[in-house]
């Protein structure tokens, strides 16, 4: 490239997102993950261990909920889409959804002591339902606010990269919310997912509203507020499936998805089973420790993935980040060894910068995705795209956690025999667990490598993009 292109791609100070921009925007990220991931966290030992309720009924719980999501996802999309109001697209259901959302996590608590296990599951699921429906109310006008906060191919990724930096944030407090229901502050495990409820309820208002309070949405013509409303239609939403290049944007998400948590379960099997002979609590540790320095690293790995996405473009970037993590999956069948269970550690380090790439990237690539959008059928539709992303990695989670299910009895494991499984089937779950993640992720560099938006075409789309505006700004005169 010449020093004539370079400078024509380097992002102009009125493209720029504000460093206080950005921070906003990622505080919403902490909202985003806590709500997605806080609740299927603390069920278990709340519900199961604390209140007795059946895991096969939570399980279904999870399966059911994460169906709800990829059915309103879509629904939300096209109403924030088509929403015009003096406070904007997004914002406000973006600041009503955190705030709703917030609330019924604190309440899901708070059920009453003595009751049936009927009556916790019934409070468990209507509870969750209308939490899970805050979410999308919050999550989807949020996701298609990053996408438009920025025109500019570089700056998007920025703008991602905060938001992916502060949901490991997120991802590594939830890690720890059972360990602070335990402190003898509190009565029992009850007592303690009460008042760290309450808490982290009242964090994820705050951080979920900053986006809408502190951050300025980007103003529609006249043209393109009209453009969209009439051909955004409910079954219009449904085109975004026939953008090609938002297709290998889902292909690459799918894949990663599939290969990543298809099996994700089995790292809890084979450290308790495998690495420790069924010692539950040595596992824990470790198990504990290993999660928390994914998402260190992850949070580290940030601004170096931001920064080589800047000098090399997002497709190569991506790529190769994706390689470090199939090294790190690959690595599992020696780095998991009882001789040393801690060389785990390794895999975790070396996975953490590629998967935070897959979110920060894909994210952004999306962004551009809409600019080729509007280029092609002349309409702003950052929701539905951001929909069907959420919905996509929402209903791949779901099918995921079933058939983990079917996979881990398929290789024969028995709880009841504790330390004591054999081991073929100790054998075959780490093999599973190594090679599934490595297929799942050269599935999804195969999509990158396909995706057809570069920094030069993303350039142009936009130059296009200008000029149709300036051409209608004259005929209207």
């Amino acid at each position: 490239m010449s020093a004539e292109e370079k400078k024509q791609y380097e992002t102009s100070e009125e493209d720029r997102i504000s460093s206080g921009g950005k921070i906003a925007y990622g505080m919403g990220a902490y909202a985003e993950n806590a709500m997605q991931n806080a609740v299927t966290n603390m069920a278990n030992p709340f519900f199961n261990v604390a209140l007795n309720v059946s895991p096969v009924l939570l399980g279904f719980a999870v399966l059911f909920f994460r169906i709800w999501d990829a059915i309103t996802d879509p629904i939300m999309g096209w109403i924030s889409d088509r929403t015009c109001s003096r406070f904007g697209r997004r914002r406000p259901y973006i600041i009503g959804g955190a705030i709703a959302g917030g609330l019924l996590f604190a309440l899901m608590w708070w059920c009453p002591r003595g009751m049936s296990t009927t009556f916790y599951f019934s409070w468990y699921m209507t509870i969750s339902i209308l939490f899970y429906t805050a979410f999308t109310v919050f999550g989807v006008p949020y996701v298609a606010l990053g996408y438009e906060l920025s025109p500019d191919y570089h700056e998007r990724t920025r703008v991602m990269s905060f938001r992916t930096g502060f949901q490991s944030v997120a991802g590594f407090c939830i890690q720890w919310l059972f360990w602070l229901t335990q402190r003898d502050c509190f009565e029992d495990t009850v007592d303690g997912m009460r008042w760290v409820g309450i808490v982290f309820g009242a964090f994820m208002i705050i951080m979920g509203v900053a986006p809408g309070l502190f951050l300025k949405e980007r103003e529609l013509t006249l043209e393109e507020q009209t453009e969209t409303r009439a051909k955004n239609g409910f079954k219009g939403v449904l085109s975004v499936f026939k953008v090609t290049p938002f297709l290998y944007v889902l292909g690459a998400l799918v894949t990663m998805v599939t290969g990543m948590f298809l099996v994700i379960i089995f790292g809890f099997y084979i450290n308790v089973y495998y690495l420790f002979g069924g010692e539950l609590k040595a596992a824990s540790t470790l198990l504990g420790v290993g999660g928390s320095l994914y998402h260190i690293c992850c949070i580290a790995s940030v601004p170096v993935i931001a920064w080589v996405s800047t000098k090399i473009g997002k497709k190569p970037a991506l790529q190769a980040f994706l390689v470090l993590a199939i090294i790190g999956n690959a690595i599992k069948w020696w780095v998991f060894t009882p001789n040393n269970p801690w060389l785990q550690l390794i895999s975790s380090a070396l996975m953490a910068p590629g998967l935070s790439a897959a979110w920060t990237l894909l994210a952004s690539m999306t962004a551009d995705v809409t600019d080729w959008d509007e280029l092609k059928n002349g309409t702003r539709r950052e929701g539905a795209f951001g929909a069907f992303y959420g919905w996509t990695m929402k209903l791949g989670f779901a099918i995921c956690f079933f058939l983990a299910g079917l996979i881990l009895e398929w290789t024969g494991f028995d709880a009841s025999l504790g330390g004591a499984q054999s081991p073929e089937t100790l054998q075959s779950m780490l093999f599973l667990y190594t090679v599934i993640p490595v297929v799942g992720l050269i599935g999804t560099m195969l999509c990158v490598w396909r995706f057809p938006i570069n920094e030069k075409v993303a350039h142009e789309i936009r130059g296009q993009l200008e000029q149709r505006k300036v051409t209608a700004e004259q005929a209207g005169r």
